[in-house]
């Protein structure tokens, strides 16, 4: 993973992460976007770390691909940046950073991780409803405010 440093020693992790639509050959009457379910249970967007030496484009083409298994990615717009911590299974505070963008794809069939349990295409609404964390609603949000979708 890639760590950046901050005040007081602190290690940033930096994370990239999709907002997806499927994009079929025929338009659809809404909108479907692609979440996955972690192993404990939270919905979410396809995400992961930065690996040095990758830009943030490759980061997200390399993480998509393993988490869903697709293979044909429009990078259409960068979104938003999110930021929380948490505590890892040692017991040291985390903090992380996840940069999001919004992307197509023509792929409907999923091949997901061993990371993850489970994905869905949902409506914009259902994604508002579905989603785990605050953050990662409000990036859904920006997104559509700012006419990506």
């Amino acid at each position: 993973a890639f760590y950046t440093t901050l005040k007081g020693g602190v290690f940033l992790e930096t994370s990239i992460g999709a907002v997806i639509r499927y994009n079929p050959p025929i338009s659809l009457k809404e909108p479907e976007f692609l979440i996955l379910k972690n192993r404990r249970g939270l919905w979410g967007f396809p995400q992961g770390h930065k690996e040095h030496g990758e830009s943030e484009l490759d980061t997200l083409i390399r993480e998509v691909r393993e988490e869903t298994g697709i293979r044909f990615l429009d990078i259409m717009s960068f979104i938003g940046t999110i930021r929380y911590s948490y505590m890892k299974l040692n017991g040291i505070r985390s903090h992380k950073e996840v940069k999001f963008y919004f992307a197509t794809t023509p792929t409907r069939e999923i091949v997901i991780s061993y990371e993850h349990a489970s994905y869905k295409w949902v409506s914009y609404i259902n994604a508002l409803n579905i989603l785990a964390h605050r953050q990662l609603k409000s990036i859904l949000i920006k997104g559509h405010r700012t006419g990506l979708y």
